[in-house]
């Protein structure tokens, strides 16, 4: 079961992403020579700066979102006809909103949301039902609004998936849609998809740091993907730009169920918008089908014969976005075709042409055949190890397969804004490879059940080799090995694994101010300067002692809590347990240990080579966002190919 399954809710609204902007670049992460400049907005083109946000509290929460439709015995359910209609989905009203987290400033495309709380209320702020939302990281982003003119970030869309967890219930209120949830969900778990698109970042437009939001929840189960459907898997045909789906569709998840005699479609982050109000673009007649065909090319022409439609896409309805989030549900029990061969042919997308015939815009993994990790972004202590749960199908239905990991660094890497500061070296990423272990294969067998590749950070870490920033990223991509893919696979370049491994870090006995901390907290005060500014300063160790109390209590918190610090979630336990020991370990006089001043010569970062950041000729919005950290790729990976 997952959000596509039945019953489920569609909700709407806008979601608010304040983050902080000056960890976008990497070499703010130089303590040494980190300048006051570095923390000045970017509204006036100013450079190199703090970017666009730069006292972003960090925070992610749902504004002002509603459920607007929801499916129930095979129909939809609408205002007026269920009480579930209308009610609110909010953040918890007993903690702090969530948390959106980059893994790194060198690896922005996979951003969390942790410590995240979302409750279903009524007017009176009655509960219908709380959960916990799973850390999970968005995927298939891309460049939903074309048109070039948009304001930059404005154009990206990205799909987040996960689970909402210990979800417990109160009255229902007579809502049979709620009750037949209830009924449904499994292990307490619901699945919950969401899309996030036409995010403002533009300081001078109304909507400053909120985007639009529609998603859907349905039933969970604890023996399924979080984070994927374990369904037909439609992948899309790019551009060169990596970004652009070559015929205006992107990719999409669908889910058969065989005993409805139902495909159920999700198209939420699929087709194209004109605009910051999310309003879809006209891609003309679009239709779900069954190719009767062995597959052909993307953009290839059929005619009627060679398909079984299954139902048009009605994204041209009014409000049919907003109410259903995209997801459509086609009945085939009629069909006598596609009953006997959906579970063997693939799905496509078609476009009507003006003779009759069709265009196939998008189809359905080639043969059939799709592997995927649930979840892909992993932090590592040295000696650290974690499973990676990998699945694997043909047509949707579990496989028994082998699939290859290799080293994979493409997705990643760059200054990660690209603004010009000659005197700081940009670090290399993926060095060196041995800080990071893992088998070359994993197999998964044939029963539905993950296959596990226990991924391990050697016990010696990876060596300090970016010097003024903790840790190494490395990346891990995979593919099938048996069954073999067939030529000219389309896969999804999103589909890798992404690692950060922090340095070994061994505890001090006596943990002093100078020695210890300060090293820490200082890069935190200066990439996160709300909190210096408005609460505490943390690279003043009076301001830390007088705040003590408030300070210990956040960096002991679990990580996934709301309130937990850092912010960032790139603390390593070691220097997370040192801070916790300076705390409670305090000198002759009560207070944490001070120590003496640790010359500068002492904590200065060996040379390294300089790798220089590609240039781009951008305008002052586009810098320090996601548009500028994609484009950065594109360019390398140009670069790397002597384009």
């Amino acid at each position: 079961m997952s959000y596509l399954s039945t019953p489920r809710l569609s909700f709407n609204g806008y979601f608010q992403a304040d983050v902080s902007t000056i960890n976008n670049d990497v070499r703010f992460y130089d303590s040494e020579k980190f300048k006051p400049q570095y923390q000045m907005s970017s509204s006036t083109g100013v450079s190199p700066n703090g970017g666009w946000a730069p006292e972003g509290t960090g925070v992610f929460r749902l504004v002002g979102c509603r459920i607007t439709g929801g499916w129930l015995d095979g129909a939809p359910v609408k205002l007026g006809e269920d009480p579930a209609i209308g009610l609110a989905l909010e953040d918890s009203d007993q903690r702090v909103a969530g948390k959106l987290v980059d893994l790194d400033p060198q690896q922005q495309a996979v951003s969390e949301i942790w410590g995240m709380a979302l409750r279903l209320t009524d007017d009176k702020n009655r509960a219908y039902l709380r959960g916990q939302y799973g850390v999970a990281a968005f995927i298939n982003l891309w460049l939903r609004q074309q048109q070039a003119s948009a304001p930059s970030d404005q154009q990206l869309a990205a799909v987040y998936q996960s689970v909402l967890e210990g979800v417990t219930w109160d009255d229902l209120g007579g809502s049979r849609l709620l009750e037949a949830l209830r009924a449904a969900t499994e292990d307490g778990l619901l699945s919950i998809n969401f899309n996030a698109y036409a995010y403002g970042r533009d300081p001078s437009i109304p909507r400053y740091t909120l985007g639009r939001i529609t998603g859907t929840i349905g039933p969970g189960r604890a023996s399924e993907p979080c984070h994927f459907v374990l369904g037909r898997q439609l992948l899309a045909k790019m551009l060169p730009n990596g970004v652009s789906p070559a015929f205006g569709v992107y990719n999409l998840q669908c889910e058969v169920d065989a005993k409805r005699s139902t495909v159920t479609a999700d198209f939420g982050n699929s087709l194209q918008i004109t605009n910051a109000s999310g309003d879809l673009a006209d891609s003309g007649e679009l239709s779900l089908a069954v190719l009767k065909l062995p597959q052909v090319d993307d953009g290839a022409e059929v005619n009627v014969a060679d398909v079984a439609i299954l139902g048009p896409v009605p994204y041209q309805e009014p409000d049919w976005y907003f109410t259903t989030a995209g997801v459509v549900t086609y009945d085939y029990s009629s069909d006598s075709w596609i009953r006997d061969n959906i579970a063997g042919q693939p799905l496509v997308v078609l476009k009507t042409l003006d003779d009759g015939n069709y265009r196939v815009v998008i189809q359905e993994s080639l043969g059939g055949l799709y592997a995927r990790a649930d979840q892909y972004v992993y932090r590592l202590d040295p000696g650290q190890t974690e499973n990676v749960r990998f699945y694997a199908t043909r047509y949707g239905a579990p496989i028994a397969a082998q699939i290859a990991a290799t080293v994979n660094n493409d997705g990643m890497g760059g200054a990660g804004t690209g603004q010009k500061i000659p005197d700081i070296p940009v670090p290399d990423i993926g060095v060196p490879a041995s800080a990071i272990q893992y088998l070359s294969t994993v197999d998964v067998p044939a029963d539905g059940r993950p296959g596990l590749l226990a991924v391990s950070a050697a016990p010696e870490g990876p060596g300090n080799p970016r010097g003024y920033i903790d840790g190494q990223l490395y990346g891990i991509g995979y593919s099938l090995s048996d069954p073999p893919l067939p030529a000219n696979y389309n896969a999804n370049d999103w589909n890798f694994i992404s690692v950060l491994i922090f340095d070994r870090y061994e505890v001090p006995e006596v943990p002093t101010w100078y020695a210890d901390i300060r090293p820490i907290l200082v890069q935190y005060g200066n990439l996160y300067p709300i909190m210096s500014h408005h609460v505490v300063d943390l690279g003043d160790y009076d301001s830390v002692v007088r705040h003590a109390n408030i300070t210990r209590f956040a960096f002991a918190l679990p990580v996934h809590d709301a309130n937990s610090m850092p912010v960032t979630r790139d603390l390593s336990m070691a220097r997370r347990l040192t801070i916790l020991k300076w705390f409670d370990r305090p000198g002759p006089d009560g207070l944490p240990i001070k120590g003496e001043p640790v010359p500068a010569a002492l904590t200065a970062a060996a040379p390294r080579e300089e790798t220089a950041p590609v240039e781009l000729q951008l305008d002052p919005l586009q810098r320090a966002g996601k548009t500028e950290f994609l484009l950065q790729l594109q360019a390398k990976k140009k670069a790397e190919q002597g384009d």
